[in-house]
């Protein structure tokens, strides 16, 4: 899953309009992040897989990510995360706004679930693993993706306080709002239907995603302000 990803922040924004659009839309991508991360390290893995390339999908690869993809682990990652937001802010952090922080986080292991086909762990030494397979059907995921990400947006936009808009409420930045459509879906056509030019993942693959989740964030940042 890709820009699905971003609609647990989009919704969040909503019940916790103190805590920054692109630090929830972060949370959502931080077990990605953390992958891609600990790809370059060298402790976690991912690589095409020839079976998975020849039967199509959108992720033909083989992966290895027991700490920044189980359910223990992302459940880390996201304590991680809202206790630094706790510990960074200058002001006290409302109870609700925490549990959104670390809720966004635990979003990505039951988005994972119906996407990957079976590898995903509840705790990295799990010897089963767990998944539907949703990618290996590139225009059923993505329409799903889309219209999940378009419908998160839509609450946002409709339902979040607006002071917490104005980066596309004030007159002349309307256009914002339709760039991070068009910039967001254009990933997620990318994700389902690119092909993979290169089979060099460790330093072509991990830094472009974690490109594209920082670009992503930011983006979907301004529209706040």
């Amino acid at each position: 899953m890709w820009i699905g990803h971003v609609a647990p922040g989009l919704v969040a924004k909503v019940f916790a309009p103190g805590v920054p659009l692109w630090l929830l839309v972060l949370a959502g991508f931080l077990p990605d992040a953390a992958f891609f991360t600990l790809n370059l390290f060298g402790v976690e893995s991912f690589q095409v897989h020839e079976e998975f390339a020849r039967r199509g999908g959108c992720f033909p690869y083989a992966t290895d990510y027991p700490y920044s993809h189980s359910l223990v682990g992302i459940a880390v990652i996201g304590i991680a995360l809202t206790a630094a937001y706790i510990l960074l802010l200058d002001r006290s952090v409302k109870v609700k706004e925490a549990v959104a922080v670390f809720s966004v986080v635990l979003s990505h292991f039951f988005l994972e679930l119906p996407s990957h086909t079976p590898d995903i762990k509840l705790h990295p030494a799990e010897q089963s693993a767990h998944g539907v397979g949703l990618l290996d059907y590139s225009v059923t995921d993505f329409i799903i993706e889309s219209a999940l990400f378009l419908w998160a947006l839509w609450v946002y936009a409709t339902y979040a306080p607006l002071a917490t808009k104005a980066g596309f409420k004030r007159p002349g930045q309307r256009s914002r709002l339709w760039l991070v459509v068009s910039f967001l879906l254009f990933q997620q056509a990318q994700f389902c239907f690119g092909r993979t030019p290169t089979d060099e993942i460790r330093w072509v693959y991990a830094p472009l995603y974690l490109s594209q989740i920082l670009v992503s964030c930011t983006s979907i940042g301004r529209l706040e302000f």
